[in-house]
């Protein structure tokens, strides 16, 4: 689980576990079961452990930890091992969860970016810094009309190039000619003044769009929406993967988990063309 969880996914984890666990034979040292009869010892421990134990609830909750109704967990595994995956999660993605799935870069902890709500958790469940903004995954360049980013013939021109020409389904691609038509891991920053959208841009006034090359990825993103995608880890820790290193930091926070194998992270290409400019922000 993540953070402060329940599993020991992180060091912290440990830490807190370890400190609960010497405490509790700490007290029951104090108390010298030995010397009281049963019913004694058990009148002096229970109250300074149930005390014990809510405070270490309290510090895991301060630190984000948040219980979930064990009914919903149950709902939502059932559906992921016996249900069509796909379906689970783009149900669960559209009606405002959050899924952990790998995608075109490494695997990551995903949920509607047209979702402020959904948004705001996947912050918290990453502790990320509030001013850093996330990137936003596209099925294909319409889907910038929904943030109204507009953009120039010039940048039009740009992204012509980075992102290729997009094609719709019925559209018949030779094979000589596929390369030219498929998007890269490139992810573009274009202008984004709406305030509605300030929970994605932070104040900056932009948005990081990336159009993913992989067919799967955007099939998923026509049905559910555009996404925000950050890497499946808390901020400062490796990036998971695989779905169990992801599983190990996030537990039941995440609603669904679908395994994409073994996943090495790559970075994005980032270029900002607010101007009309190519600025090559990583390369």
């Amino acid at each position: 689980m993540y953070g402060w969880g329940w599993t020991f996914g992180t060091w912290e984890s440990v830490l807190v576990m370890a400190i609960y666990i010497a405490l509790n034979i700490y007290i029951f040292a104090v108390i010298d079961a030995g010397s009281h009869s049963g019913s004694d010892a058990v009148m002096n421990f229970t109250p300074r452990f149930l005390l014990l134990t809510v405070a270490l609830y309290l510090v895991c909750y301060s630190k984000g930890e948040k219980p979930r109704w064990p009914a919903l967990r149950r709902r939502l595994r059932q559906g992921e091992q016996w249900g069509n995956p796909r379906n689970s999660l783009v149900e669960v993605l559209k009606s405002g969860g959050v899924a952990g799935m790998a995608t075109d870069t490494t695997y990551g902890i995903v949920g509607s970016g047209l979702n402020e709500k959904t948004v705001n958790e996947i912050y918290r469940l990453r502790k990320r810094d509030l001013d850093k903004p996330f990137i936003v995954l596209i099925a294909d360049r319409d889907d910038l009309k929904k943030f109204g980013a507009k953009t120039t013939p010039t940048q039009e021109k740009i992204l012509d190039r980075v992102w290729a020409k997009t094609i719709s389904s019925d559209e018949i691609v030779r094979p000589t000619d596929s390369s030219r038509f498929r998007p890269g891991p490139t992810s573009v920053i274009l202008p984004c003044p709406n305030e509605k959208f300030s929970y994605l841009h932070r104040g900056k006034q932009t948005i990081a769009f990336r159009l993913p090359n992989d067919e799967s990825l955007r099939a998923i993103l026509r049905e559910a929406g555009p996404l925000v995608a950050p890497s499946a880890n808390p901020q400062g820790h490796p990036v998971a993967k695989t779905i169990s290193e992801a599983r190990a930091y996030f537990g039941h926070h995440i609603n669904v988990y679908q395994d994409g194998g073994t996943v090495v992270a790559s970075l994005s290409k980032l270029i900002d063309i607010t101007d009309g400019t190519e600025k090559v922000i990583r390369a």
